[in-house]
């Protein structure tokens, strides 16, 4: 948290320095002023300086907008004032490279556990993806490449479609929503054409987030400290490679969780942790050789 004092006024106000530290409401309305800057309808010193005005909890008032009109000077001092505070305490929005206005978000928390769409429930994943099958990361992330390359906002609707799902039994991943149906989810996605773009965009932000964690965060589980950073080193030469679905079908022909449906609907923790205790067993193994 960052801390604003304004002596004279007496006033000392507890604000957010982080995507991770704001509240519902707060991240709301950040995500609604994001999508607005991102459409270009409003500018980059007018979103930080409602952004603030947001965290601040302050909030204009007839009497005020009366006092600008009647001291235009002091008016135009306070508001240059403003934008230097802002510019201050909320340079962590965006990303070191500002001039693309990549938002640095860090939050692993779900803000949106549900979503209703007219009548319809639907239940989304867990804080940091933790409870999503590696089927539903496959497909999810297929969506996301191909929405990246194409900009085609039906891709989005298609992830959505994925890893939100109307309530069912429980899982073996762990939620209690229906099985998913990959043949089905483009026919499935259309109801999500209704949800708010500020909405799609938060969720595109906040699924970076937990894949990002789940790549190159610490986990604690079973009173252990686990990385599985290892698994997605990047200097490593590596040939080619069918990347998940290929580690789908190594898994599957070992079936150590069962055959290719089973494997599918198992918990991404679960296989991580597997590969990860197989590089592990592998690196020992080959530095067992070496010595030799």
């Amino acid at each position: 948290m960052n801390r604003i004092e304004i002596p004279e006024a007496g006033v000392v106000v507890d604000i957010p320095a982080s995507y991770a530290e704001m509240t519902r409401p707060q991240l709301f309305y950040v995500m609604q002023q994001l999508e607005a800057l991102q459409c270009g309808r409003i500018t980059l010193v007018e979103c930080r300086v409602r952004v603030l005005y947001k965290l601040a909890g302050i909030k204009r008032t007839i009497c005020s907008i009366v006092w600008e009109r009647l001291h235009p000077a002091a008016a135009r001092l306070r508001s240059e004032k403003i934008t230097l505070m802002a510019e201050e305490l909320l340079g962590f929005l965006f990303s070191a490279d500002a001039d693309n206005l990549l938002p640095a978000f860090n939050c692993l928390e779900n803000h949106m556990p549900v979503l209703r769409i007219g009548r319809r429930r639907f239940i989304g994943p867990g804080d940091g993806l933790m409870d999503i099958s590696v089927e539903e990361l496959i497909a999810a992330d297929a969506e996301l490449t191909l929405y990246t390359a194409t900009k085609d906002p039906c891709h989005i609707d298609n992830m959505l479609a994925t890893l939100y799902r109307r309530p069912g039994p429980r899982q073996p991943a762990g939620r209690h929503v229906e099985p998913l149906d990959i043949d089905h989810t483009e026919r499935a996605a259309r109801v999500f054409r209704f949800v708010p773009a500020w909405k799609k965009y938060l969720f595109l932000l906040w699924y970076s987030a937990c894949v990002d964690n789940l790549q190159h965060g610490t986990f604690t589980i079973n009173g252990r400290e686990v990385s599985f950073a290892p698994l997605f080193n990047n200097d490593e030469p590596s040939g080619k490679s069918l990347g998940w679905l290929g580690t789908l079908f190594n898994l599957a022909e070992r079936r150590t969780f069962g055959d290719l449906k089973e494997t599918s609907a198992t918990g991404i923790i679960d296989i991580l942790l597997l590969l990860l205790n197989d590089k592990y067993n592998a690196d020992n193994a080959r530095k067992n050789n070496t010595a030799d």
